[in-house]
This record gives structure tokens, C-alpha cells and sequence, in this order.
């Protein structure tokens, strides 16, 4: 409210204060003014422009809350929006491309919230007061004149606004190639020192700069081109409206102050309507800008949470392990290329199930399947009898610890990436899980502990120590079900026995599965499913499968003589 009074103390102060110099001039000019009138009039005109000083001030600083919240609201929509999308949706997409997307979007709601409140209200108000002004003070062939150039002004804007909305699509697209080449090339430093390519990666920026370049030209060009004309009409305009006050004071039907007035109120309507041009520009660029934003909130996400969900209840020691089921579970990424054919299991709570098998057989895409990272083409999942659709999305990852080969850390401290597996534990709590990992020592050694920032993407620490950080976070999860990716890869044989023994407790009471190379770490497993090509090739526990002497006696026989000690499964050779 105090904001829209300050809207029509700034646009009725703006009005007045030509009106009242006119007056000034119009009593100077008569030979009989009187000194007390004029003061009079200049103390107004004085207060009238303090009032227009301080109210455009003044109403920003109270916009301006509103102009942040809405940004931050742009902004959180779009991250949850992106987590709420599936894993094929990222695995399309880039880091750099989606941030641009959220930061554009933002910038651009922001700014149609401030032109409509600090450029059109203000702006239309004006013009309307001063028409009215002019309409009664002057003849109607000025407001007329006046009309039409306004007309004939936004027709020319309106044109080359058209024409700039595509030159700055080209714009936006070429930044964004410009902007993700340079976080895809510093998200991957190593790999680019590794292998000396550092002056490829500078030169492929260079052309993605040289197409950027051209293209801001082409905006800016059709900028300059716009302003230019409009510039020129504003000028043919202003002489024609002049020209009509010179004969109308010739034939003595105005005077002095009022040429002053109509001088003044020129200036400031073509000030008004450059500003609203502003706007219509503004409004486009900002669509333009905000239309990447707008299609991210349009997609629908690929895995979705049921209305009336059926809820499970959460954590190891309030409900135990849960019952991991498959039936019949087919997949594909690519239609036609089938990744998993006819997979079925059935995992009591609190078992462990172990899946061996070579690259590519759909080992991890099983595990992404359990975890509802996608959904099977075929077939269904049930946790405790209940199939995964009927169940939240959020529920379903509630009941799941996953420790994968490949760890993501946050760039925080190793703190907070080891709590991140149940926000809100505890610093002592924290420093178990991490014992049980076998990550203390170290941590403790380090001069900042627990609070030592392990860079992005961890960068700052071990294959190994990344690994051990991943296994803390699911310790201190304690899921009904625990997921093991190749959990220990990047160890060493000496760690790897420890985390193994560490893991063997964690999984006690609670559903495993687990996913291995090395088949030494699932010798423990209740059930073991051997994958080829997307298929069950043969299952049984560790003593039956040897005894069948096929694929897994086979892959079990090869890495005995030499794959455990050259730190790789030779399943995949």
C-alpha cells in the first residue's frame, strides 16, 4: 500500500513541477509580478521536487523484499524441479546448462515484477496526467499530434523488438554453449592436464567466443538500428509541436509559459515512452530469457509419486530389514535394446543377495530399477509385498542405504558430507560412522578433522577415502536395505578387509544387495544371481555355484589366478 501512494506521489509530482515552472516563467514575464507570488511558487516548485526525489527512492527500498522473494522462490522451484526428474533427464543434460536455465528464469521474473511495478504503473500514470494537462490546456491538434507520434513510435518499436527476440535467442544459445564448455572443461581439469590438452580445450572456447561475439554484434546492431530511428522521429515530432506553439504565441493564442510548459512536457512524455518501449523490449528479452525456465517446469517427471501412496515405515531398527522382490522385471534405455530380460529374485528381510556378472550384463541398471531411479518397461518390484509405484518416491529412497563405485561429495567439509546421510545427527554420531568405516584415524590426523573441506567432488581426497566417506554416510543412515555397488573398488587389499568386515556387520539384520566384481567379497552372500546379457544365467549360494562348475565356477577360477592380485575383475576382459 505505502508503495502505490509513493506510485502517485512521484507521478503527480512529476506532472505538477512543469506546471508550476511555467507559472514562474509566465509571472517573470509579466511586467506587474509580484515578488511574494513568485517566491510562492518557487517554494512550491521546491517541494514539489523534494517529494519527487525522495518517493522513487523510498518506493524501491519497499519493492525490494518482494523483487528478492520472488527470485528466491523462481529459484527453489526450479532446483526441486530438477531433483524431482528422473535419471535419464540428467543424463542428457549438463551442470552448466541447468544452472543457466534456473538463474535466467529468476532474473527474468524479476525483472517483468520491476518493470510493471517501477516503469509501467509510474510511466502510464505520468502520461495519462500530462495528456490531461495538455488536453486542457492546449488545443486538441497537439494532443492529437502528440498521440500519433506515441502510436507511430511504438509501431517502430514493436518491429524491431520482433527482430531482436530471435537475435537474442542466438545470443542466449551461443552463451550457453560458451558457458557450458567452460564448467564441462574445469569439472574434467584433470582429465584435460592428463592428457595435455589444455590448448584444445582454450581453442574450442575460442570458437564457441568468436560464434558469441557474433551474435551480441547482430543484437547490438539491431539495438542501435532501433534507437536511431526512434531518435529521429522524436526529433521531427518535437519540431513539428514547437513549431505549432511558435505560430499559436505569433497569433497570440498562447503565451511564453505555456511554450515552456508544452517544451517540458515533450521531453518528459517521450522520456515516458522510451521507458515503456523499455518495457516491451524488456518484457520480450525476459520471455525469451525465462522460456528455457518455463519448459524445465513443464516436464513431467518420469518417476512420480502416487496420490494415495501406502507409507512404509522407515529405519533398520524400527522395522528391520524389508522384503526385496522381482518378478519378471524387463528394461531398456533405447527402445529395442533390451538391458534386462525376464530378471526375477525374491530377497527375505534381512538376507543378503549378491549379483556378479560381466560389463554390461545390467548389474547397476538392477540396482537402479530397486532404488526406482527408473522404472522397468516389464515386470514390477515389490518392498514387503508392495509394489514401488504405490509407494511415495521419497519413501522408497527412505528405505535405502547406496553405496555406489563412483562417490559424490559436496564441496563442504568432511563433516557435512558424512551427515548428509541423516541431516540433523549429531557430531559424536558422525565420528562412529566414520570409525566404522575405518575413515577416523585419518580424519582425526588432518589439522581441521572433521570440518577440513574435501574440495569439489571431493577432489581433495583418495579414490579410497571418497569410498570410505560414501560407506560412513550409509552407516549412519542405517537403511532397511543396503545397497553395495562396488563398494570397496578403490581400496586397498589391507582396507578393503577391514571395510568388509565392518560392512558384513552393517548388513546384519537388514536386506543386501549387493553388486560385485571381486567375487571374494560375496562369498558370505545368502544368494548369488549370475547376469549375462541381461538375463539370470544361473543363481545358487557361493558352495553351490562352484559345484555346478559353469560361469560362475568359471569367472571364480580366473580371478583365483590372478585377477584378485592385479586389483580388477578379469570378468571384464
Amino acid at each position: 500500500m505505502g508503495s502505490f501512494l509513493l506510485l502517485a506521489v512521484e507521478s503527480g509530482t512529476a506532472v505538477a513541477t512543469p506546471w508550476l515552472f511555467s507559472r514562474m516563467v509566465g509571472q517573470l514575464s509579466d511586467g506587474t509580478a509580484v515578488v511574494a507570488a513568485v517566491l510562492a511558487l518557487l517554494a512550491q516548485y521546491t517541494i514539489m521536487r523534494g517529494l519527487a526525489a525522495l518517493a522513487g527512492p523510498v518506493r524501491s527500498l519497499l519493492m525490494m523484499p518482494i523483487r528478492m522473494a520472488l527470485k528466491e522462490r523462481i529459484s527453489l522451484l526450479g532446483l526441486a524441479k530438477i531433483h524431482e526428474l528422473s535419471a535419464r533427464f540428467h543424463q542428457t543434460k549438463q551442470t552448466g546448462a541447468l544452472t543457466r536455465v534456473i538463474d535466467r528464469g529468476a532474473d527474468a521474473a524479476s525483472t517483468i515484477i520491476d518493470m510493471f511495478l517501477s516503469n509501467v504503473l509510474p510511466n502510464l500514470t505520468g502520461l495519462l496526467l500530462t495528456f490531461f494537462v495538455v488536453f486542457h490546456v492546449f488545443s486538441g491538434v497537439y494532443l492529437c499530434l502528440l498521440g500519433g507520434t506515441i502510436i507511430l513510435y511504438s509501431g517502430i518499436s514493436f518491429l524491431f523488438t520482433r527482430w531482436r527476440m530471435q537475435a537474442r535467442r542466438e545470443r542466449n544459445h551461443a552463451n550457453g554453449i560458451v558457458h557450458r564448455n567452460l564448467v564441462d572443461s574445469l569439472l574434467n581439469a584433470d582429465v584435460v592436464r592428463a592428457f595435455g590438452n589444455a590448448d584444445y580445450e582454450v581453442k574450442r572456447q575460442n570458437i564457441a567466443w568468436r560464434e558469441l561475439t557474433a551474435a551480441e554484434c547482430r543484437l547490438q546492431w539491431l539495438i542501435g538500428g532501433s534507437q536511431a530511428v526512434r531518435n529521429i522521429l522524436i526529433a521531427i515530432a518535437t519540431a513539428a509541436l514547437l513549431g505549432l506553439a511558435i505560430e499559436d504565441i505569433l497569433a497570440h493564442r498562447i503565451g511564453v509559459a505555456q511554450f515552456v510548459l508544452i517544451g517540458t512536457y515533450l521531453r518528459s512524455v517521450y522520456s515516458a515512452v522510451g521507458a515503456l518501449n523499455y518495457v516491451g523490449a524488456g518484457w520480450r528479452n525476459a520471455r525469451v530469457d525465462i522460456e528455457a525456465y518455463l519448459e524445465l517446469l513443464a516436464l513431467e517427471p518420469e518417476i512420480s509419486s502416487p496420490f494415495d501412496a501406502v507409507k512404509l515405515p522407515v529405519g533398520r531398527q524400527a522395522a528391520g530389514g524389508v522384503r526385496l522382490e522381482a518378478q519378471k522385471l524387463c528394461f531398456e534405455y533405447v527402445s529395442g535394446q533390451a538391458i534386462l530380460k525376464n530378471v526375477s529374485f525374491r530377497l527375505e528381510a534381512g538376507k543378503m543377495l549378491a549379483i556378479v556378472g560381466r560389463s554390461g550384463s545390467g548389474k547397476s541398471t538392477l540396482a537402479k530399477l530397486v532404488s526406482r531411479q527408473y522404472d522397468p518397461s516389464g515386470g514390477r518390484i515389490l518392498l514387503d509385498s508392495i509394489p514401488l509405484p504405490q509407494l511415495s518416491v521419497e519413501n522408497v529412497r527412505a528405505q535405502m542405504g547406496v553405496v555406489a563405485q563412483e562417490t559424490s561429495l559436496f564441496n563442504a567439509t568432511i563433516l557435512e558430507n558424512i551427515a548428509y546421510g541423516r541431516v540433523g545427527a549429531s557430531r559424536e554420531e558422525v565420528r562412529q560412522a566414520a570409525e566404522k568405516a575405518q575413515l577416523a584415524t585419518f580424519i582425526e590426523a588432518l589439522p581441521e578433522g572433521y570440518d577440513t573441506l574435501v574440495g569439489e567432488r571431493g577432489v581433495r581426497l583418495s579414490g579410497g577415502e571418497r569410498q570410505r566417506m560414501a560407506i560412513a554416510r550409509v552407516i549412519l543412515r542405517d537403511p532397511r536395505l543396503l545397497i553395495l555397488d562396488e563398494a570397496t573398488s578403490a581400496l586397498d587389499t589391507k582396507t578393503e578387509d577391514a571395510i568388509q568386515k565392518e560392512l558384513l556387520a552393517l548388513s546384519a539384520g537388514r536386506t543386501t544387495l549387493v553388486i560385485a566384481h571381486r567375487l571374494s567379497t560375496i562369498q558370505m552372500a545368502d544368494h548369488i544371481l549370475v547376469m549375462e546379457k541381461g538375463e539370470v544365467a544361473e543363481e545358487g549360494t557361493h558352495a553351490e555355484l562352484l559345484e555346478k562348475g559353469k560361469v560362475y565356477a568359471g569367472m571364480w577360477s580366473l580371478q583365483a589366478r590372478g585377477g584378485f592380485a592385479r586389483g580388477h575383475s578379469v570378468v571384464d576382459e
